[in-house]
């Protein structure tokens, strides 16, 4: 019934081996774990990278806004993704590991495709909502127990058959465990059953990272 292969140390080293990362993107890597140390684990691994990467390259998604910044890896990654015509914007309210990441964005070639607010997400997004502003491909990294406010605000920011893809869904493991009731946990449970039943778009969970719920926004669902 299970084929999911159980991870040891060596499979993640070979996976790692075998997922692309450029010389900017391990270069940044490598100074957020200087930086901040396993702190650093916040933002996503190489291989959600890559595979945010690919969801871009074949959607060809152009338009890209990103909620949760941290040292700017992912944010990096989906830059090199949408190529000469696209850009990133993303959003984070904490300006001391932004600013690190703004700085590092400076010295590659795609500081000019990245956009960075410094604010509240729910403020911004309220903001891009009254510029009327439409993205085709949104990641959301940002605070956990909001997950459900921002799906319904990207949902009208979104274009038709967009994608909106959300990071730590399974939550460290905590989610099956009906014991663990802690506010964030119980936020990011609350928010998979939600989503697994909304008709406004077509959805699916898989466990890569720290897991990823990929939504496709269904072209009759613009409210």
């Amino acid at each position: 019934m299970f084929k999911n292969i159980n991870e040891n140390i060596s499979l993640i080293e070979y996976l790692f081996k075998n997922n692309s990362e450029t010389k900017e993107q391990k270069d940044l890597r490598e100074l957020s774990y200087k930086t901040f140390g396993n702190i650093a684990n916040m933002q996503v691994t190489p291989e959600q990278s890559s595979f945010l990467s690919f969801l871009i390259k074949i959607g060809n998604f152009k338009n890209i806004l990103e909620l949760g910044t941290f040292m700017g890896y992912s944010t990096l990654a989906m830059a090199i993704a949408v190529g000469d015509s696209g850009h990133v914007t993303s959003v984070d309210k904490d300006i001391k590991t932004t600013s690190i990441a703004a700085n590092f964005w400076k010295s590659t070639p795609y500081a000019n495709k990245i956009s960075l607010i410094n604010g509240d997400a729910k403020i911004v997004l309220q903001n891009l909502t009254n510029e009327q502003k439409i993205f085709d491909f949104i990641f959301i990294d940002a605070d956990k127990s909001s997950y459900k406010y921002y799906f319904e605000t990207c949902l009208n920011l979104m274009a038709d058959n967009g994608l909106i893809v959300f990071d730590n869904v399974l939550w460290k493991g905590k989610v099956f465990d009906q014991s663990i009731n802690d506010s964030k946990t119980k936020a990011i449970r609350e928010f998979n059953n939600f989503i697994k039943n909304d008709k406004r778009i077509t959805t699916t969970m898989i466990s890569i990272g720290d897991g990823m719920t990929l939504c496709k926004k269904k072209q009759t669902s613009r409210s």
